[in-house]
Parts: C-alpha cells; sequence; structure tokens
C-alpha cells in the first residue's frame, strides 16, 4: 500500500510536467488555435493564424494602410527589379500622447483614419475574455482595443518595442504638454519586397531583431528624411 509521500513523490514529476506545458499559441484574430500554414512575417518573425483569411484582417486591424496594394518596385540591395514573391513587413510604432479629448480625432482626420470601438471581446496578449475597465485598453491606429487585465496593455506595447513608462510626448496636435491618459499608439508597415530569396534574407539578417525594426547603418541614415509610404 503506498503511503502518502509514496503518492506525492509519484504525481509531483507529473504535476510538473504540466505545468510546464507550453501554452497552445492562438490566433490573434479568433482567438482559436494556429495553423502554420498560415502566418506574416513581420519584422523577420512569423505571426501565425488560424486560417488563410486572419493575416488579411490582422493587416487592416493592427497596421496603418498595410491592406493596401503597391507595386513590387526595386529591391533595396541590388536595385533590380523586385518580385512580390520575395517580400517582408516592415513595421514601426511610436507612442503618441495628446493634450485633450479632442486631438485624437484631428490627428486622425489630418492622417486619414477613422476611430473605432467594437467593444470588449477577446484579451489580443492571454486570449482570455477582455474588460471594459480602466487600464485596461489602448487606441492602435485609432481602433481601440480591449484586454484582460491592466498588465496586459504593458505586455503588448513591449511586444512592439514601446515602454509603457516613458515620459509623455508633446500632444502632435497643439503642442502642449501630452498626458499619459490620453496615449496613442501609431504603427506604421510597409512591404518591402525583393529581387531574390539572398536579398531578402540579408535584409532580415541587417534590420531585424526579436520581431522588432532595428535598422542596419543604411536605414538609420535615412530615418526623418521621410515618412515610411505604403
Amino acid at each position: 500500500m503506498k503511503t502518502i509521500a509514496s503518492w506525492i513523490a509519484f504525481l509531483l514529476p507529473v504535476a510538473l510536467l504540466v505545468a510546464a506545458a507550453p501554452k497552445a499559441e492562438k490566433c490573434p484574430i479568433s482567438g482559436k488555435p494556429i495553423n502554420k500554414e498560415a502566418f506574416l512575417e513581420i519584422n523577420g518573425k512569423k505571426v501565425y493564424f488560424c486560417c488563410k483569411g486572419c493575416p488579411k484582417a490582422y493587416k487592416g486591424k493592427q497596421f496603418l494602410n498595410l491592406a493596401a496594394k503597391k507595386e513590387a518596385g526595386k529591391c533595396p540591395l541590388s536595385g533590380n527589379n523586385a518580385k512580390d514573391a520575395f517580400n517582408v513587413i516592415k513595421s514601426t510604432a511610436k507612442l503618441l500622447n495628446f493634450c485633450c479629448g479632442n486631438c485624437p480625432k484631428g490627428y486622425a482626420r489630418k492622417n486619414k483614419f477613422e476611430f473605432k470601438d467594437d467593444g470588449p471581446k477577446k484579451c489580443p496578449i492571454s486570449g482570455g475574455d477582455a474588460k471594459d475597465e480602466a487600464g485596461t485598453s489602448l487606441i492602435v491606429n485609432g481602433r481601440k482595443l480591449y484586454f484582460c487585465c491592466k498588465n496586459c496593455p504593458k505586455a503588448y506595447l513591449k511586444k512592439l518595442g514601446l515602454d509603457a513608462n516613458q515620459k509623455p510626448t508633446p500632444c502632435p496636435i497643439s503642442g502642449n504638454p501630452g498626458k499619459k491618459d490620453k496615449a496613442f499608439v501609431l504603427v506604421e508597415s510597409e512591404t518591402v519586397n525583393f529581387c531574390c530569396g539572398n536579398c531578402r534574407k540579408k535584409y532580415i539578417s541587417a534590420n531585424f531583431k526579436d520581431g522588432l525594426f532595428a535598422p542596419g547603418k543604411k536605414e538609420e541614415a535615412k530615418k526623418g528624411k521621410k515618412r515610411l509610404k505604403i
């Protein structure tokens, strides 16, 4: 007959294995289990979805105008004609702070996008039920995203390479001091096309790190000279 101690010794490794098992990855659009055949490569890192329809929805929700079609153009490394088959999504984010509730609307009109609020559904970080409470939401490209708790918005910003504790920036409309509770996340993205797989690989190696845009010297030199165009 087994003693309590022997049962603990038997069950403990099983409990540890269950606790250590990685969480099943969920589609950021539907919350369903992912399908490895459906993905987008963003800043050199794959984001997986449940089906091939969700990447299109993700582009429309997550990125500013990325869903718009553009010509392949020239390869940024070789200068040769680029091909749609060899591309990567380059995405950068910044945290804006406004001085009042009216300025975000003015900013949206100026940059030609609308404010949308679909209400709390699934938390994009945990996959749990989102809440409409103080500190559990963010405005991203005019769309209000809801989270399950106050920690998840910070985790979401971290994934974009942003610090939730950074000092508020001046309001981009009035120039007055911005407020933390009037934060707005702007995610600008573009599809970069290449002439071949080798150029694409070199560009990814030089400009992306841990799923974030970490520009090489040539990209850094361009920074601030012109806005990324879709």
